[in-house]
């Protein structure tokens, strides 16, 4: 189990390349926010190129857990692989490390400012939960994510 949340997967499809590509392509935009009326037709919003894609679930108000999904296609020669990882949006990661750090700091400090371990063990106990909160979220939306993408993909 990893500090961060993080998640790594390859699909082996029989369709090619260009295929793959141009299946997420046609769902994805490059708008961030969409009200639900507007682009029906697009289930995520990011960016694909030739065999790479990033791209997250399309959302209509801001989601911190979202995974942020980062793939790279390449050819074989019965189909294709798509290699992807899921991964938190860089300023969820930013914020998660900073928090992390600072309560761990804080309870140290506090431990031996007041010389009691009750400090360092409730720090330890907040992360704890702010942790499994985190893995918690992530997992259910990287659950809708990753079947999205598996329906856009057969």
């Amino acid at each position: 189990m990893t500090f961060l949340p993080y998640h790594y997967e390859t699909f082996v499809l029989t369709q090619p390349s260009l295929e793959a590509i141009q299946k997420i392509h046609k769902v994805t935009t490059t708008k961030v926010l969409l009200q639900n009326q507007e682009g029906a037709q697009y289930r995520f919003s990011g960016w694909v190129q030739e065999n790479r894609f990033r791209i997250s679930l399309k959302i209509s108000k801001p989601n911190n857990y979202i995974p942020l999904v980062v793939g790279k296609i390449e050819t074989t020669s019965s189909g294709c692989l798509v290699f992807v990882s899921y991964k938190l949006f860089p300023v969820t990661k930013m914020f998660l490390i900073f928090w992390s750090l600072f309560i761990t700091l804080v309870g140290i400090l506090a431990s031996y400012q007041y010389q009691s371990l009750l400090y360092a063990v409730g720090s330890l106990l907040i992360l704890v939960i702010i942790h499994w909160v985190t893995w918690s979220n992530f997992k259910i939306q990287l659950k809708l994510t990753r079947q999205t993408l598996l329906e856009v993909l057969t």
